[in-house]
């Protein structure tokens, strides 16, 4: 295919259907941050450099010679990458590689592979109108890495605004600023979409296949040569990838907000092209630690452990078991609809205990479980503290009364905040998809 004569900033600028003006290195990082084959300027503001280990699915894109990545991606398994489509619209597959697994700019880590396809989503036409995302189909499967697991349903099954996602590149550390050599990442909480429209501009398009993460103080963000990677939360003790970085203007900069491809309203496409080999074969989503704070000795102490298959397909439970540590005591299985149970896709399931202390001190209590559909064994598990009657801190929930949405109470030494209605439903009890979402620590109990 023929290429334009227009240099790599024209030219990612125009697929991302801004106005190609000639301009000065000062105004060009003034613009969307925008990035395509041979714009190498990543960045991760304001961030730490990254435990590899926690992303074994990060994946660069690099021109077909190149050695510098101009865009990040992420492994999705049966020999598919996701990116951005403002990264390779216009690309022809010979002109692309990958480096899976690749968490050095320029390093020998990793595995490069070539692109024998690539599939832009058809209804993409510039990044501030959303359906940024593509997909690349490699030459081979990759020797390196593993798959991410990517959202489904909707993003508010796995993250409330506030709530912080991870986002990771490889580039410069501030606007204009050098760049490490190794992978960064850095964590942005999710902001609602009225939010970030009040930004103006583009910002005003935001909505249905796109999202915005980022601090109304700026100081945080992902830009230039980030496009096309991943955002991420953890979710159950496993990465899930929510978004795929696409554009902002600037870089960290007050009131602009980032914005991501939203992956779990683009799954449909996704699973068009790749047939599904994209999903994992187990996705279960709980909680794996949590405290339950304090509780009065000799006090019979209740906790609900869920479980839900976010995965695409059914899995079946072989084990389901409780262990306990501490001064834990008379710790019973008070209700369980997992065991020998077939749990659909999108369904969840429970396991109640309930337990004391024999002593006053510190005791845990864990959901270890397995499923036949995979080598993985899981946990789930509780903390608290019995203390004595006099010590223990109870806060202000009063289980009679009547609290709305955003109400805020304390409880066993922690302030938790109302999700919707509700009456008689104890905070420590709501686990993660409950109606009661811990928000820090009680002040009066410090």
């Amino acid at each position: 295919m023929k290429t334009t004569t227009l240099n790599p900033v024209q030219r990612a600028l125009a697929c991302a259907g801004v106005t190609v003006v000639m301009l000065t290195s000062a105004a060009v990082h003034a613009q969307q941050h925008l990035d395509g084959p041979g714009q190498v300027s990543p960045l991760i503001v304001g961030g730490n450099p990254a435990n590899t280990a926690d992303w074994p699915f990060f994946t660069q894109l690099l021109s077909r010679y190149g050695s510098s990545p101009f865009c990040g991606a992420s492994y999705i398994g049966g020999g598919y990458v996701l990116t951005a489509a403002h990264c390779v619209d216009g690309s022809s597959a010979s002109s692309l590689n990958v480096k899976v697994a690749g968490f050095s700019s320029g390093g020998s880590d990793g595995d490069r592979i070539g692109v024998s396809q690539v599939y832009v989503h058809p209804n993409f036409a510039s990044v501030s109108t959303g359906y940024d995302v593509a997909l690349l189909k490699l030459a081979r499967l990759p020797n390196q890495g593993q798959a991410v697991t990517m959202a489904q349903g909707s993003i508010g099954q796995y993250a409330n605004n506030g709530d912080l996602l991870t986002v990771a590149g490889l580039g410069r550390l501030s606007e204009g600023g050098s760049s490490p050599s190794t992978l960064y990442e850095v964590d942005v909480p999710l902001v609602s979409d009225s939010v970030c429209r009040q930004s103006g501009g583009s910002y005003n398009n935001v909505g249905a296949t796109q999202f915005c993460a980022g601090y109304s103080q700026g100081q945080k963000d992902a830009c230039q040569g980030d496009s096309g990677g991943p955002i991420v939360i953890n979710s159950g003790g496993q990465r899930v990838q929510l978004g795929i970085v696409s554009w902002g203007i600037g870089c960290a900069r007050p009131n602009n907000y980032g914005v991501y491809a939203d992956v779990a309203d683009l799954r449909s496409w996704i699973d068009g092209i790749t047939g599904g080999s994209g999903t994992p074969t187990v996705s279960l989503s709980y909680t794996e630690n949590e405290s339950l704070g304090n509780f009065t000795l000799g006090e019979t102490q209740q906790h609900t452990f869920t479980i839900t298959n976010t995965g695409s397909s059914a899995v079946t439970f072989n084990t389901v078991s409780l262990s306990s540590a501490g001064v834990a005591s008379t710790v019973v299985k008070a209700q369980d609809s997992c065991s020998a149970a077939t749990l659909p896709a999108n369904q969840s399931c429970s396991v109640g205990v309930e337990f004391g202390a024999s002593a006053a001190g510190s005791l845990g209590v864990t959901l270890d479980f397995s499923v036949e559909q995979s080598p993985r064994q899981y946990s789930a598990a509780i903390s608290a503290n019995a203390v004595d009657g006099g010590s223990v801190c109870k806060g202000n929930w009063d289980a009679n009364t009547i609290y709305y949405r955003r109400d805020q109470v304390t409880y066993n030494g922690y302030r938790y905040q109302a999700r919707w209605w509700t009456q008689g439903d104890v905070p420590s009890e709501s686990g993660p998809w409950g109606v009661w979402r811990r928000i820090g620590s009680d002040p009066a109990c410090q």
